[in-house]
């Protein structure tokens, strides 16, 4: 047999992909193996390089049911670089259900067991303990709920208490209908029990927070350095000034685009959170000519 083949175990290790998650994709994405031998599957190298591309990609936040059908090519164009001027905090998360909590307590105890990407910072027994602890609740990024039944009309309760963080579901029993509904609804899920570092893994999976400043210059102030770009010399500052107008304007319509009954989806908070750093250095490089030609030196 090919030496360049590997077994679904040696492809697991390799990519960080599970066999169980490559079964999956192949049922659901038709990801046929190169070679089989009976039940064993084979795949070749060249996949392999593939699902390590792809898997980096799933760690950044983009859906496998998008990447699944994108040639080589345009995975590879998909891969950006880390930011070097935005910086990716772990993601701040809560824990609600006592399963989720001795699951934490056990992985602490695990010294193979690695929780970057996400940062417990609080934990809840119960939902009702949750609900009981409304009004004075710490700023997360990411809400794990337990269920035993997948019941979306909770969920509903659970996303009122935190309606701008991301929410993974936990689940020991669903039915296929509740299941749509949550996919549907943008949330992500995870049967329950499961390693935990799967579930730190869908975590991060969810939209990571990228740091960006708050917005440097006003719409007024925009719109008078537009007016006074002439004392540059050049027409630089004005069309800055309306690439930033025209990011400000989307980032506001991404977000309320992403909302979805009450929660937000996870692709359009990725859009607006990228938005708002890509603003951020548009907003520097407008500075720079804004101080040096006194473009706000007369604005009111």
């Amino acid at each position: 047999m090919d030496e360049d083949l590997y077994k679904i175990g040696a492809v697991a290790r390799r990519t960080g992909i599970s066999p169980e998650c490559l079964r999956a994709w192949e049922r659901r994405y038709g990801l046929q193996p190169a070679e089989r031998a009976g039940k064993t599957r084979f795949y070749s190298a060249s996949q392999v390089e593939r699902l390590t591309t792809v898997k980096t990609l799933l760690d950044q936040g983009h859906p496998i049911s998008q990447l699944i059908q994108l040639t080589d090519d345009e995975l590879q164009r998909r891969l950006r670089p880390p930011p070097t001027r935005a910086e990716i905090h772990p993601r701040r998360t809560g824990l609600v259900g006592g399963q989720l909590i001795l699951a934490h307590r056990e992985a602490l105890r695990n010294p193979d067991t690695t929780d970057v990407g996400m940062e417990v910072v609080a934990e809840w027994t119960t939902a009702a303990d949750l609900k009981a602890d409304r009004g004075a609740l710490p700023e997360l990024d990411c809400l794990v709920v337990y269920v035993a039944t997948l019941d979306t009309q909770h969920l509903e309760e659970i996303e009122e208490i935190y309606p701008d963080s991301g929410l993974v579901v936990a689940f020991r029993y669903a039915t296929a209908r509740d299941l749509e509904a949550c996919r549907q609804a943008g949330r992500a899920v995870l049967r329950w029990p499961a390693e935990w570092q799967t579930l730190v893994r869908r975590v991060t999976a969810t939209t990571p927070v990228v740091a960006s400043s708050p917005r440097r210059y006003s719409d007024e102030e925009l719109v008078h350095i537009s007016l006074m770009a002439s004392r540059a010399g050049c027409e630089c500052p004005h069309h800055l000034a309306e690439l930033i107008g025209e990011i400000n304007d989307y980032e506001s319509h991404a977000s309320r685009c992403g909302t979805i009954h009450g929660s937000v989806d996870e692709d359009h908070r990725l859009v607006a959170a990228h938005l708002g750093t890509a603003r951020g250095q548009l907003e520097e490089s407008l500075h720079v000519l804004v101080e040096k030609h006194g473009l706000l030196a007369s604005a009111n």
